[in-house]
């Protein structure tokens, strides 16, 4: 029998054969360790500042008060993401976007100055963000969490601000240091007809620049001061994707970014709007990452390469990175956060425990709300 559920406000679609019944949403156990977090509920109110409200109003508190998910064996099938509206969830939100800045560009003759572009395409992000964490709250209350017995970690009481702060430095940076490198207001906008194979390159040079300076972090005791911050979350939510200690920050928000671009340079000509959109896909999979959602399905910006991809071991998936942090600290595995290509070449692949290809459920889909 097939079992649809339509897409409605702020729930996932799920679609396919009813495998088991459906299951009782349970209360969410926020972690009580080093990200206790109390301040969301209605006593605590009262102390609440401007960092506190934008989260409550924005809803990318990924545990608010009363919060509830359902609650999965660590045998029970598990369903896979409908990747192609992925792909139109994303779209409906860049276009528009860049949209509007050709419209701009037709009627003043030229485009936005460097600073008003900065500006732009943070707020986008910024917006495009807020977006995703709040559906992925949604997906989560029905789809569950892998590590279903384990406590998921919030917006800790004492770095509500950092959280925030961390989200929106990456919003604004990343937008200013492509603009500094790529933007020409008196070039032509312009999308490339290579943008499909794009996206994977530069994700997968993304990858490898990630994959090293994040495993070098991990094996030196001189850097691991840097990245512990990030580690303290054990079972992570996307909206801790970016919390760590500023040294880490300055390299995910702004050198591993450059350093990808400069990185696939002679091979491929990136115009901004083609680095847009390739950025984009990269910050789907750094939120979505780090949700613990459990769902099977590798990233969108790969759909061209996922078959030899997965044949091999080398496609990503969210278990991937969710083990990187609950079963590891300083030494770990599952470096990288786009794909496992460089984790199967190095060696530092880690056994996946519920994402088992005889436990996948391919029948079962699962989508992102649109609206």
């Amino acid at each position: 029998m097939t079992v649809a559920t339509t897409t409605i406000a702020t729930q996932p679609t799920i679609t396919g054969k009813k495998k088991m019944a459906p299951l009782e949403p349970q209360p969410i156990r926020p972690s009580q360790g080093p990200l206790k977090s109390t301040w969301h509920k209605p006593e605590n109110k009262s102390s609440w500042g401007f960092h506190h409200w934008m989260i409550h109003l924005f809803g990318i508190d990924p545990i608010p008060q009363n919060a509830t998910a359902v609650h999965h064996a660590k045998d029970d099938p598990m369903p896979v993401w409908n990747n192609f509206t992925h792909h139109i969830w994303i779209a409906m939100r860049i276009l528009p976007a860049i949209g509007l800045q050709y419209l701009y560009m037709q009627w003043a003759g030229r485009n936005f100055h460097p600073i008003a572009n900065i500006l732009y395409w943070g707020t986008f992000v910024s917006l495009f963000g807020s977006n995703l964490l709040n559906v992925l709250r949604s997906v989560a209350s029905k789809v569950g969490y892998l590590q279903a017995d384990a406590a998921r970690d919030g917006v800790p009481d004492v770095r509500v601000s950092q959280v925030l702060n961390s989200l929106l430095m990456t919003a604004f940076f990343r937008p200013a240091a492509a603009t500094l490198v790529i933007y020409n207001r008196d070039e032509p906008m312009k999308l490339s007809p290579w943008l499909p194979l794009m996206m994977p390159l530069y994700s997968l040079a993304i990858d490898f620049w990630f994959y090293w300076y994040h495993r070098i972090m991990h094996e030196s005791d001189a850097l691991w001061k840097f990245h512990r911050t990030h580690h303290t979350a054990k079972h992570p939510t996307p909206i801790l994707s970016l919390y760590a200690d500023m040294e880490q920050e300055w390299f995910d928000v702004v050198f591993v970014p450059l350093l990808a671009y400069f990185t696939i340079k002679p091979i491929v000509s990136m115009s901004y709007h083609d680095w847009i959109f390739c950025w984009t896909h990269v910050m789907f999979i750094e939120l979505t990452g780090h949700s613990g959602i459990r769902a099977f399905g590798g990233p969108p910006a790969f759909d061209l390469v996922s078959w030899p991809m997965r044949k091999l071991g080398m496609e990503l998936t969210i278990e991937d990175h969710d083990l990187h942090h609950s079963r590891g600290w300083k030494t770990s595995g599952n470096y990288g956060k786009q794909t496992r290509v460089w984790d199967k070449l190095f060696g530092t692949i880690l056994p996946r425990q519920e994402s088992l290809d005889e436990q996948i459920d391919h029948t079962t889909k699962i989508s992102l709300p649109q609206f």
